[in-house]
Order: C-alpha cells, then structure tokens, then sequence
C-alpha cells in the first residue's frame, strides 16, 4: 500500500477497537444462542422464561444460533464494512429477541430484559442517534408483539410491561450513549495529551541532540541511559572494542560508563559517594580535554546523574580568537593614538636640525618635550590597563577622606580659578570599604576631568561634590561638573579605552577608574543633569559599611 492510501496511525487504532469491539458483542450472542437452544432441548426454557408457544421458542433459539454463526463467518471475512455488520447485528438481535419474547409470553417476562442489553451494545457500537432510533424501533415491536398478543391471541394485556420496558429501553440508549461520548472525550483528551507529550519529548531529543555539550544520564550504578551526539564524540576515543554501541535514535544506551571513560566514571562514583547534592566539576585532558559537570535528578525511578561535557579545546578556540581579536583592535588603537604626537616629535625634530634661531629652537624643544610626554602618559596608561588591580579594601571614612582629598587640591583648584561646592556635612554612617590607593586615582581622574571640560558658558569651572546614603548596602558619591554636556553616542562609550573629546587627552583615565571600581566591587557612570547644555555627574556608587 502507498503512502497515499495509508490511514493515519490515530484511525488504524479506532478501527482496531471497533472490530475488537463487535467481535465480543458477537461472541455474547453465540454464548447467548447456546444457552437458548440449550433451554429449547432440556425443556427448561418454557418453565423458566414461559411457555407460551415451545415450538416457536425452540425454531427461534436455532435461528439465533445459525445467525449468530453467519455474522461470525461475515466478521472473519470483514466482505461487509464495520457499520453495516453492527446495523445488520442489531436488526437481527431486536427480531429474534421479539419473537422469543412472544414465544415466552409477552413483556412481563424476565426475557425480555434481554432487549435492553441490545439497545445497550447497540449505544455502544454505533452512537447515541442510532442507539435512540434503536431504542425507539425496539419499543415498537415490543408494543405490537403486545398488541398483537391481546387482540389476536386473546392473552392478558401487558400494555404497562411494555410501557416500563420502552421507558427502560429509552434510558439505558441515553445512559450508555452518555457514557460512551464522556469516554470520547477522554479518549480525544488522552490523546491530545499524548500528542503533546510525544512532541515536547520528540523536541526535546532533537534539542539536546543539536546542543554544542554533551550530556549522558547515567544510573548510580554506571550504567549509561542516554547519551547524545557531542557526548559520543567527546568519549569515542576511550571506547573499547568490546564496549557496547549506542542504539536507537532517540539517545537510549546499554553501556557501562567504566567501560567508556574510566576517570569519568571514577569521578561521578565519588560525586555519588559523596551523597550528589551539589553540583562539581572535573576535567580531564584524553581523548579530548573537556570539563565534565555533574548534577542531580530526581526521577520516578530513582536518582540520577546528569552530566554536562564542555570541550575544553574548542573553548579555548574561541578564548585566543577573543584575544587576538581584543590584541588587534588594541593594537590599532595604539597606532592611532601614537601616530599623531609621533609626527609632531619628527617634524619639529626636522626644523630643530635646520633652525639657526634661538628663538625658534626654543619654540620646538617644547613641542618636542609635550608630544614625547604625551606618549608616555599613553604607555603608562596602558601599562595600567595590561595590570590586574590588587584590591586591598579597608574601611574608609568619606568625612575625614574628602577633607584630605580638598586640602590636596585646593591649591591647584585656586590657581586654575575653579569653583568647588562640597557637601557641608556628611553622616556618620558615611563609610565605605575600599582600596584607599583605587579610591584616591578614581577621584583624581575624576577631578582632572571635571577641571578639563567644567568650563561653563561665562567661561568659569564649576565642580560639585556630593554625598549621600542609598540603602543599608550602598553609599554615592557625585562627581558634578557645568560644562556642555556630552552627546548621547557619547555617553555610550563614556568608559571605552581611547575614548576622548580633548585633543589633549589619552582617553583612558575612565576606562581604569571603571575597572578600578569594579575591582572592589562599585560600580561608576555617568548621568547628564537635567538641563540641557549643563554639564554631567560622575557617580561612584561604593559598598556601605554598616
């Protein structure tokens, strides 16, 4: 068969059932038959159902079981699709169920109890609106086998027998169809739910067989349950020839993971020793180098271990190109920043050479003495950069740190004809932890730029130093000046290395201080103040001692 014509998986199962399902219904009626036959010869049948017409009940008990045989031979040959047989089955139920009532004398009774269990299978077989046209067909023949029986025959009239047992027949129809359409629904919910199951199981196999680590399962007793592909190819050097193969696509394994990794498995036996409540790692350097990092599952069978494998290798791949990467936008950097002053130094080298002038020489020995101290403040600016701060915190009292911060640059500030708003009191609590030498360059960069770029719009420096109390954790320190602000692009690459607005400038003073305080745990940026044109605030915001 093609795939064309193939049915779906959902319709060969309900097809499945419905013949199951109309074979049983068959084999109670051949079991039925039998017994009615069986009545019919030992005579028992008229004393126990009634003994209205022995002749009658007997040729019916026979047919029944002859027709009984015929479905049974139309359902092994299934010439005759499902509906029509269990329509054809129900027909034949309800005519020969009639006249063995009639046989027996009429609806009141105990056989005709039998009819109610056909208008039942009848629910069942085919639905609710054929069981209720059943029920109502039924409750026909059982009225005319009654009318016939009192007005033809002269019997006693059972006209409220009939009655009950159509009322009867009406409600078990309805009863069962209900019953039948609530297991529908469940059938149709079960599946639906098992559709979603299947998908999220099937995506999540897919998922963690494209991952870049490798992940296994492993049983407390070693023995691999899934494993995917990066794992395999992390640990396929280490498999012996005798270890078994992974099989199947979903990931499912038969192996021993002793038998694939030997210091793997004596690893994850000593994170189960020591009770694999936490997660650990471990590298290893064969076949491949790779971190393995172990953590635990609580399954419906138990405890388990799931185990991460990170190729070490290729990360440290991607580490070097990070670096070189890191190496070469420094290094153009570099290039950039010293090329200008470095064509300065040569052209006023060249016109020192040919100077005959004092006046002139003493023009270009500056020139000279500024581009060359230009170039090793960059060095050691980048000297500063390729260290790793030592942090050596200590708790540091703002009040008595910033009235010695003032005093040291008073001076400076007075001759440069800055003006400096400091806070007039500062709380007792205003104590921070902090490398005293880190807090002090910080500062002073942070002076030295507001000194650079605080001129105002009437031409004066203007620089306010604030202090204030966060929370319980953290403590700010403002750094303001009133000069024209910065562009938002600007703003963004405020701490980059090299980033500069002065032609003067190196461009790494904020960079250090940004990593300078990150080193001890603070964090410094930038805010522009409200106003437009009107300078910014630098905030360093410190770890507060309580």
């Amino acid at each position: 068969m093609s795939a064309a014509h193939t049915p779906p998986l959902g319709r060969q199962s309900t097809d499945s059932e419905n013949w199951r399902g109309i074979r049983l219904v068959n084999a109670y009626r051949v079991f039925l038959a039998f017994a009615l036959v069986a009545a019919a010869i030992t005579g028992r049948g008229p004393q126990v159902f009634g003994h209205d017409d022995s002749y009658l009940f007997a040729f019916t008990a026979w047919g029944y079981l002859i027709l009984a045989m015929g479905f049974e031979f139309l359902l092994e040959l299934r010439a005759v699709p499902y509906r029509p047989q269990a329509h054809l089955h129900t027909l034949g139920d309800l005519l020969v169920l009639t006249l063995i009532i009639h046989a027996s004398g009429g609806a009141g009774g105990g056989i005709a109890l039998l009819m109610i269990i056909a208008v039942g299978l009848s629910a069942v077989l085919l639905g609710a609106t054929a069981a209720m046209g059943y029920a109502a067909l039924a409750t026909l023949l059982v009225l005319g086998e009654t009318s016939w029986s009192t007005f033809f025959d002269g019997r006693e009239r059972q006209f409220a027998a009939a009655g009950f047992l159509g009322f009867a027949l009406f409600v078990v129809a309805m009863l069962v169809a209900s019953f039948e359409q609530r297991m529908r629904r469940i059938e149709r919910l079960t599946a639906r739910r098992e559709r979603e199951v299947s998908y999220l199981s099937s995506l999540a196999v897919q998922v963690i067989e494209q991952a870049p680590n490798g992940i296994l399962v492993s049983a407390p007793d070693g023995q691999v349950e899934y494993i995917n592909s990066a794992a395999r190819q992390l640990l396929a050097a280490r498999r012996r020839a005798d270890a078994p193969e992974v099989t199947g696509s979903s990931g499912a394994v038969a192996m021993a993971l002793a038998a694939v990794h030997p210091g793997l498995s004596t690893a994850l036996q000593n994170w189960y020793d020591d009770t694999g409540a936490h997660p650990e790692a471990a590298e290893f350097n064969e076949p491949h180098r790779f971190r393995a990092e172990f953590h635990r599952l609580d399954t419906v069978l138990g405890q388990r271990a799931l185990v991460v494998l990170i190729d070490l290798s290729s990360e440290d791949a991607r580490l070097q190109q990070t670096k070189l990467a890191s190496l070469g936008r420094l290094t153009a950097s570099i290039a950039h920043e010293v090329r200008n002053p470095l064509s300065s130094i040569r052209q006023a080298t060249e016109l020192l050479a040919d100077s005959r002038d004092d006046a002139e020489r003493n023009e270009l020995i500056p020139i000279i003495i500024r581009h060359s101290a230009r170039i090793n403040t960059l060095i050691e600016g980048i000297l500063d950069v390729a260290r790793r701060p030592q942090v050596q915190a200590t708790r540091i009292d703002l009040a008595q740190w910033l009235k010695e911060f003032t005093e040291l640059h008073r001076l400076d500030w007075d001759a440069s004809a800055v003006q400096v708003q400091f806070p007039a009191l500062l709380p007792n609590e205003a104590v921070i932890r902090f490398d005293a030498s880190h807090l002090w360059q910080i500062m002073d960069n942070l002076a030295a730029n507001a000194k650079r770029h605080g001129k105002s719009s009437d031409g004066r420096i203007r620089i306010a130093l604030h202090c204030h109390i966060q929370d319980e954790e953290w403590l700010q320190i403002r750094f303001c000046d009133a000069g024209a602000g910065l562009t938002p692009a600007a703003m963004r690459t405020l701490f980059e290395p090299f980033f500069t607005t002065h032609a003067e400038g190196v461009g790494l003073g904020l960079y250090i201080s940004h990593e300078l305080a990150l080193a001890n745990g603070a964090h410094l940026f930038a805010e522009p103040l409200p106003a437009p044109n009107s300078g910014v605030c630098f905030v360093l915001r410190a770890p507060r001692v309580a």
